[in-house]
């Protein structure tokens, strides 16, 4: 396989077009694969193929059909394509080369980036306009030096990255108005605050844009001003030009590209639209399911928004449903920005706003511009009860990472005295664990003596040191598995959470051992800790990004630098710093760093703040990592969006496995790393979880996931039929090797064992309708590796000394899991060594 090719996920980063887009051009044969994996049915693209759509998007932008612009590619094989691409390979080759270069080279990037906190790639472009405000780059363009979108990405990308201070300069809009503004300021698109200590900010609303090239802004700009007169367009007295290709890579400047931005003011529409007085219901799609709210207007101003109804999940949509009303009043528009961490809550909340106000009257045109243009605002955090930002604050304990591991440590140093801050960079708190399965293992927990269930320390341990083919460290696992139903008690007796009567048996333990949370997931876990960790007067801030650690003469960790609203803070610690930031799962680069075959393909079931910037701080100091290289994929998950499957969970209660053809192919409760390999070997690395009535009426995943199965049922990855046959149909499983499948499975269980593959746990008949189908494969999950400490958590540096004043918890501590780490261990994980950390850094 060549090394240009790339698989959908690029070329959907590279094009902005989306991961559906490009699969039903590839369906309809307009976008045309170079190579399929024969081994798993990937499907891959040359640069041939990327190029290509820049044809397809112009035509589409033109008024063509889909089925013309088909029938264009059918008939002829484009000799213009096919030249175009061999004239740019050699360029985009360059181009790759030179960015590899400039990352070499750049030893302090990430700091750079820090500085500049620049928008992100994809949201370079200021604005999501209607197609009637934009023109197309060859009317005014030179054909023969015609620009590839590939190109564009690639050297916006690089420009980023070297922190290029000539993406954007601001010009008054001479000779056109009377009220044209005199003064002249520079506008940069990274926020430095050196910068733009006297400058304006990017004005929100729409834009009316065009691209030209060198020589051609005159053109560009008569084009733009008879566009604005012609449709009567009131716009602001300035224009932003913003230089997408320019000297950074390319010496010839007939081929520098340049883009015009005029902020509209108004859209003076025929007739003025005055919305209807009154209360009006409106329902939009978040995360959880539909959100529904009820707006009042009075003498066309958003009076009051109340939210009658959703399922959005708790802690992590609060921040949504606390600011994203606020701000539409504030406002009086839905042009708001979404809140981190919660964009999909943030969204849907806003198009509930909008369905309201089109009962109301308000124009669906100019609403739907507002509901584009607010996805490129950037996003901000939870600013609830932010407090003046002061340069430096000063705390005894300062614990990174508001997670179940950061919240245990916050909470045992206060209890001792303490004065502690919890920073999280997310605009709520919770991490991983909220969105965990739910399930803490606990040997000797109230349920298995309920159920009589016999477990013990000893084989607690057999089963870790199995499952992590004994490259564990034996000192952090003895002090894990002895304290783990001490930890269940901290946690039931003096935090007060409450656990249901059930045990989940995940895979590679011997016995069911896993208590679970009362409620949805882990949030009783995360609630009943926040709750605490108040009450002893822990600072709570959300929305503060922590980047570098702060060390003395003698290379003791004495604070942490963090940006706050944009703005650096020193948080320093007398007694020192917890690092709780979590994994790297979400970190591409770091993964592909310590594994290569971990690259773009795999998404993650993490949430989007879990991308290892613990690690990055940690060496910075010279901390020691040890098995970075061990990274488990979670087998049960959403191909499309790697979400973690809590209705999957059916696997653990009776759940099988097949592939394609309708066959079993591995033992459904064996370690996740190995059923996740199993899964990949498949037919286009997917398989089918399959279960019926009776598994489900021990488990209710479906009916306990409501928001799940509907998200599954949008993407067609779950069917639910009272006939085995049409479900596997549906599903395109082999349908007579599937009938076969269950009924030989049925069979072993009437006699108590699986003789395929000894499947543990109890044997549930798949025998009764309702049947259902789950359509899984893995996503990166956990990161096993990380930084090295001794028993009282300490970090230590490579020599294997004590870095002082640093110390850690969490998934950022490597060693604990060996090879591979158990399915309910991160829980047990972080509560036994978060509560160890709070307790020594205090004690130490």
């Amino acid at each position: 396989m060549k090394k240009e090719l790339y698989l959908i996920g690029e070329i959907s980063k590279i094009t902005g077009l989306s991961n559906k887009t490009l699969r039903y051009y590839d369906e309809n044969n307009i976008l045309k694969p170079d190579y399929v994996d024969p081994n798993n049915g990937y499907r891959y693209y040359s640069e041939y193929q990327i190029l290509k759509l820049q044809n397809i998007i112009t035509l589409k932008d033109n008024g063509f059909s889909l089925e013309e612009i088909k029938n264009r590619f059918d008939q002829n094989i484009s000799r213009e394509i096919s030249s175009f691409f061999d004239v740019y390979k050699k360029k985009i080759e360059d181009i790759n080369t030179q960015i590899q270069e400039l990352k070499t080279s750049k030893k302090n990037l990430q700091k750079l980036l820090d500085e500049f906190s620049y928008l992100e790639v994809d949201k370079i472009v200021l604005k999501c306009l209607p197609k009637k405000f934009l023109y197309n780059l060859d009317i005014i363009t030179n054909k023969n030096l015609n620009n590839s979108i590939f190109d564009i990405y690639k050297i916006i990308e690089a420009s980023v990255e070297c922190g290029s201070a000539n993406l954007g300069k601001k010009f008054k809009l001479s000779n056109f108005s009377k009220q044209t503004t005199e003064k002249m300021s520079e506008f940069l698109l990274f926020k430095n605050e050196n910068f733009l200590k006297s400058i304006d900010t990017i004005e929100r609303g729409e834009y009316i844009t065009i691209r030209y090239r060198y020589g051609n802004r005159e053109n560009a700009l008569k084009k733009l001003l008879d566009y604005i007169s012609l449709n009567k367009i009131s716009i602001e007295p300035f224009i932003y030009e913003i230089e997408i290709i320019n000297s950074f890579l390319s010496q010839n400047k007939n081929e520098y590209i340049t883009e015009i931005q005029i902020p509209v003011k108004t859209i003076l529409l025929d007739e003025e639209i005055k919305m209807e007085n009154g209360k009006f219901i409106g329902v939009g799609k978040g995360y959880g399911g539909n959100i529904s709210v009820e707006v009042e207007i009075d003498n066309n101003t958003i009076k009051n928004i109340v939210v009658i109804s959703h399922n959005e999940t708790k802690i992590i949509s609060d921040p949504a449903f606390t600011h994203i009303p606020k701000l539409i009043l504030e406002t009086n528009s839905i042009l708001v920005p979404n809140i981190s961490g919660c964009s999909m809550s943030s969204r849907g909340i806003r198009e509930a706003v909008k369905n309201a106000l089109i009962e109301a009257g308000e124009n669906l045109d100019k609403l739907e511009i507002q509901m584009l243009e607010a996805e490129n605002l950037v996003k901000i955090g939870d600013g609830g009860s932010r407090r003046i930002i002061k340069s430096i604050e000063n705390f005894d304990v300062v614990v990174v990472g508001a997670g179940g591991a950061g919240l245990s440590a916050a909470i045992s140093a206060a209890s001792k005295g303490a004065r502690v801050v919890l920073l999280e960079k997310m605009s709520s708190i919770g991490g991983n664990t909220l969105i965990s399965m739910g399930g803490i293992n606990v040997p000797g927990n109230d349920a298995q003596l309920e159920k009589d269930i016999q477990d013990s320390i000893e084989l607690y341990k057999k089963d870790i040191l199995l499952g992590g083919d004994n490259e564990n460290s034996l000192e952090l696992l003895n002090i894990f598995v002895n304290e783990a139903l001490p930890a269940y008690r901290w946690l039931k007796d003096e935090i007060g959470v409450s656990f249901k009567n059930e045990l989940i048996h995940f895979g590679g333990h011997s016995v069911p051992r896993a208590a679970v949370f009362a409620g949805k997931y882990a949030i009783e876990l995360i609630a009943k800790l926040r709750s605490k960790a108040l009450s002893l007067g822990v600072d709570i801030r959300t929305g503060v990004r922590s980047k570098e650690l702060i060390t003395d003469n003698d290379s003791r960790v004495i604070g942490v630098l963090s940006s706050v609203e944009n703005k650096d803070v020193k948080f320093m610690a007398k007694k020192g710093i917890v690092l709780t930031t979590g994994g790297f799962s979400g970190n591409i680069e770091l993964r592909k760093k310590y594994n290569s075959s971990l690259d773009e393909r795999y998404k993650t079931t993490n949430i989007s703040g879990i991308t290892g910037d613990g690690h990055l701080m940690c060496e910075q100091v010279g901390a020691d990592f040890l098995q970075m290289d061990y990274i488990q994929t979670f087998p049960i998950s959403n191909p499309e969006t790697g979400e973690l499957s809590h209705v999957g969970g059916s696997r653990f209660d009776g759940a099988i496995l097949v592939n394609k053809s309708g066959n079993r192919f591995v033992e459904e409760l064996d370690r996740r790393d190995t059923v996740s390999e199993a899964i990949l070997n498949q037919e286009n690395g997917v398989a089918y979880l399959v279960w019926g009535k009776e598994i489900e009426e021990i488990t209710n995943y479906v009916s306990k996931n409501k928001e799940e199965v509907e998200r599954l049922k949008n993407s067609n990855l779950i069917t639910i039929s009272d006939n085995l046959k049409e479900a596997a149909n549906f599903m395109n499983i082999d349908e007579e090797n599937l009938l076969n499948t269950i009924e030989r499975y049925n069979n072993f269980v009437k006699n108590k064992k699986d003789l395929d593959f000894n499947r543990r746990g109890n044997l549930v008949s798949i025998s009764k309708g309702p049947y259902y189908i789950q359509k899984v494969a893995p996503a990166v999950h956990h990161t096993m590796g990380g930084v090295r400490i001794n028993k009282e958590n300490q970090v230590l540096n490579q020599k294997g000394d004590i870095i002082e004043g640093l110390f850690a918890a969490g998934e950022i501590v490597g060693g604990l899991h060996g090879t591979n780490r158990l399915g309910g261990n991160a829980i047990t994980e972080i509560i036994v060594f978060g509560k160890r950390a709070g307790e020594n850094i205090v004690k130490l």
